[in-house]
């Protein structure tokens, strides 16, 4: 005897270039999260940037979202770079992952898991050599579960 099961709450998937409300709509309640409290800011130009935005970057750039139903719940991006060719080296390709977001309703469930599964997937399928992230101290945890170690090779320099 096979029990019934109820659907999963929620799907991940690959962005469509229809989707550009949805991201934009977790991008604005990201943003939202960084100021509890504080009032939306008055950003009457904010989905003509996201448009320019979503196509300027179209080709180097992939997203997944998480949905539940019609609800967009969470993001997920990796934009591509391609190393420059060397002799007798061959050309690989690396991404940084960024925008990783959960809606605070559909955390600890495994959206962030599952989003990451779907970069990973990705990533492997397409060849990546290496993915870069700067995570936040509260999703240390999930990244290391997923073999993500610190690059203490790396330096930074803030301008501005």
């Amino acid at each position: 005897m096979t029990l019934a099961s109820s659907p999963p709450e929620y799907a991940v998937r690959l962005a469509l270039p229809g989707d550009l409300a949805a991201v934009a709509s977790c991008r604005r309640r990201w943003a939202a999260e960084g100021r509890p409290g504080a009032a939306e800011p008055d950003d009457g130009d904010f989905e003509r940037r996201m448009e320019q935005w979503w196509t300027q970057e179209a080709s180097r750039r992939v997203t997944w979202l998480a949905w539940s139903g019609t609800h967009a719940i969470g993001m997920a991006a990796a934009v591509v770079f391609h190393r420059m060719p060397s002799p007798g080296r061959a050309t690989a390709r690396w991404a940084y992952v960024s925008q990783v977001w959960v809606d605070a309703a559909y955390r600890r469930r495994g959206v962030g898991t599952d989003l990451m599964g779907a970069v990973l997937g990705w990533s492997q399928a397409e060849g990546m050599v290496r993915l870069v992230l700067n995570p936040s101290d509260a999703a240390r945890t999930l990244y290391g579960r997923l073999g993500f170690r610190p690059a203490d090779d790396l330096l930074r320099l803030d301008l501005g």
